[in-house]
């Protein structure tokens, strides 16, 4: 079966990354594993910083945290910040309000909702968001961005002078999930590469449900050099925002992986079915999404190594233009429909 991260956080750090770009700044933007709890003789520890990038609007942050089974806890209106105001806040999950949400023995996903301060950011709000559960966006939404560095420290050690062993952990953007919406586009899948699995070095694969209104299931092949090794392996279904990591080893056991090099994963997401809230909230499909990552850590100091999810596709022209404008170029780049956020926005 695999492992919930609470089962995973006292034998490796967990690790995740951007996806293609550097667009972080978004007004909903997840982080898919940050936490307080101790395992073994450690405890692990996630330092935030969330910035508004908004150079006029105070921003009003609420925080959703979600644990290893989806079970979901909201914190409403935790902290406000001044027009481009970047803030640290250290040991986020365990620190009270409103430093952080107060949870001492917690490991799981943090979603990120920013809000102009004083204004509606309710879908629901046919006032203050008219049209917002059919599209998903609100006026006084406001963008912010989320960076993370889990790490571990000694038990009972102060983490301001002791020791530690960590890695940066950037938060998505809601709209950098992938979802089995956009397969015919071939953007239905990623591959992360870089895998290492032998006496030196071991890898953990991290695989994120980032719909609050689906349950899902996650398809992953196993590839040594250009070759598939192994079956294909479907994950048991995945609750809204259920999040999982698990070392290599128990994904494929039993699968011989000779050096133990030139690994490398697919993962794509089938099976996907929208809750009974979902057509309410403005998904009637279930707002289907995922985020997946990889980290493979030294056997010897469990110094931990990001791998980053990619897209088997590169940008288009047209899309290089909506980045990219010419100087005096208008270009037009919003879809129909345009994508909708698989998480209530609070």
């Amino acid at each position: 079966m695999i492992k919930k991260f609470g089962f995973a956080a006292a034998v490796a750090l967990v690790a995740a990354s951007a996806m293609a770009s550097n667009f972080r700044a978004a007004d909903q933007v997840y982080v898919p594993a940050a936490g307080h709890i101790s395992g073994g003789t450690k405890t692990f520890i996630s330092d935030i910083a969330v910035s508004n990038v908004s150079a006029t609007d105070a921003v009003t942050v609420s925080v959703i945290y979600s644990n290893a089974s989806g079970t979901q806890t909201v914190f409403n209106n935790l902290f406000t910040l001044q027009p481009n105001e970047h803030r640290e806040f250290t040991d986020f999950v365990g620190t009270a309000s409103p430093n952080g949400l107060g949870l001492t023995n917690a490991l799981g996903q943090l979603i990120f909702n920013a809000c102009k301060n004083g204004g509606s950011c309710d879908v629901t709000d046919t006032t203050g968001c008219p049209g917002g559960l059919t599209s998903g966006e609100c006026p006084d939404f406001r963008n912010i961005t989320v960076e993370s560095r889990i790490y571990s420290v000694d038990n009972g050690a102060n983490p301001a002078t002791a020791p530690t062993n960590g890695q940066l952990f950037s938060g998505y953007p809601w709209y950098s999930f992938v979802t089995q919406e956009q397969s015919q586009n071939d953007l239905g899948r990623i591959f992360i590469t870089g895998i290492r699995q032998n006496s030196a070095y071991r890898t953990n694969i991290g695989l994120v449900n980032a719909s609050q209104f689906s349950v899902t299931q996650f398809r992953v092949k196993l590839f040594q050099g250009g070759t598939q090794i192994g079956s294909d392996k479907l994950t048991d279904p995945f609750a809204p925002l259920e999040a999982v990591q698990q070392p290599l080893s128990g994904l494929f056991p039993g699968v011989a992986l000779g050096t133990g090099t030139n690994l490398w994963i697919q993962v794509s997401q089938e099976n996907s079915s929208p809750t009974s809230d979902a057509q309410a909230n403005g998904c009637p499909t279930g707002c289907p999404g995922f985020f997946a990552y990889g980290s493979v850590l030294d056997n010897t100091t469990n110094d931990a190594t990001t791998l980053e999810p990619q897209y088997f596709k590169a940008l288009s022209d047209a899309q290089l233009a909506c980045l990219f404008p010419a100087p005096g170029q208008t270009v037009t780049c919003k879809s129909t429909p345009a994508a909708h956020r698989a998480v209530s926005h609070h």
